[in-house]
């Protein structure tokens, strides 16, 4: 008798397992087809719907990749992705198709990020501006920023988690057909982040990133010098290309207390002057190039606040540069080791100089 117990308890056990995992996914796939969803494994795929931009309301399928031009934005909501009327802020998401430059033109979810739109320092929504020179997402309240590629804050007060915070984000997959879904997210700080709270970046993450922006650049922009991930100790955080060339960012992404910006082109424009004469200015040459220095902190009249004094730091090797910082020293070292490699520091020498 008790070894007949011992063969029919497990058995009702493992029946009883069975007829769970049955339900559950019986369940799985009815939630799944609500949704308009792709089951892969124990996971669904949502198709993402979005809402117009426009002024109208009408449902926009952007689960078809070739509907979204590169460079452009969709609303979408997150887990209500057919009925917008039962989301809120919580729930409102931004869709964006990257620039050519990062990839925007591939045929697969690379091409695309999906954000929280919730804002982190306010009650606002942000909003991806895809224009020449800016091609970032920004909260129209407070003025905050953030990269596209991977939604690092990248002006903003200190945000009370981490100075490197970014914006909550879903991860994105495609399939054979050209449907985009969105994965099940983690819902934790270091994960997909938490909406309303962000997401803790380490700086190897933003690094990474960083890197991923300066080899898009080199691979869309040829003609073009390789641009540093990292200069004078500061982090690459964005590059906004425009008709004339780039103007390329550098933060100190700890703190966000200091910031470099490199202006590259390859037209005259804002070129360094050759009159020597100049006032508030240096000049300084290492092999045929001249280095013009100038700006608000070499004008000891200037009645700006030492925190608001920048050094401008101008020249010209084939393309020109118009790079503004507070460390000179750090700025052209850098300068030489990056764009003249092969001199030394100590090359270079001054052969005029304006300042008291």
């Amino acid at each position: 008798m008790k070894t007949r117990l011992l063969i029919i308890i497990p058995i009702i056990i493992a029946s009883a397992i069975l007829g769970v995992i049955a339900y559950d996914s019986v369940s799985l796939d009815r939630l799944c087809a609500d949704d308009g969803g792709k089951r892969i494994g124990d996971t669904c795929r949502i198709p993402i719907i979005t809402n117009s931009t426009k002024n109208n309301l009408s449902s926009v399928d952007t689960s078809l990749i070739r509907t979204m031009k590169p460079n452009s934005m969709e609303w979408f909501y997150y887990p209500n992705t057919k009925n917008h009327k039962k989301a809120d802020a919580y729930q409102t998401f931004l869709l964006i198709r990257l620039p050519v430059w990062m990839g925007g033109d591939a045929n697969d979810s690379t091409a695309f990020r999906a954000y929280s739109a919730k804002s982190l320092d306010d009650s606002c929504l942000v909003k991806y501006w895809g224009e020449y020179g800016r091609q970032r997402i920004e909260n129209p309240c407070q003025g905050a920023m953030y990269r596209v590629i991977d939604g690092a804050m990248t002006f903003g007060a200190t945000h009370r988690s981490t100075a490197m915070t970014a914006l909550p984000h879903l991860d994105l997959s495609s399939d054979e057909n050209g449907f985009l879904y969105v994965m099940p997210p983690k819902w934790e700080k270091t994960e997909n982040g938490v909406v309303g709270y962000g997401r803790e970046m380490t700086l190897d993450e933003i690094r990474n990133g960083s890197a991923f922006l300066a080899k898009s650049f080199e691979k869309s922009y040829s003609g073009y010098p390789h641009i540093p991930t990292e200069f004078a100790g500061y982090i690459l955080s964005e590059i906004s290309p425009d008709n004339y060339g780039a103007i390329v960012s550098y933060l100190d992404f700890p703190s966000k207390s200091g910031a470099i910006s490199m202006t590259i082109s390859k037209t005259s424009l804002g070129f360094v002057t050759t009159d020597l004469a100049q006032p508030n200015s240096e000049f300084w040459q290492i092999g045929n190039t001249v280095i013009k220095i100038s700006g608000s902190a070499l004008d000891k009249n200037s009645d700006r606040p030492e925190s608001l004094r920048y050094y401008t730091i101008e020249f010209n090797n084939g393309i020109n540069f118009r790079i503004e910082g507070k460390n000179l020293e750090f700025i052209k070292q850098e300068i030489v080791k990056n764009y003249f490699p092969e001199y030394k520091y100590g090359d270079m020498f001054l052969i005029s100089k304006t300042t008291e």
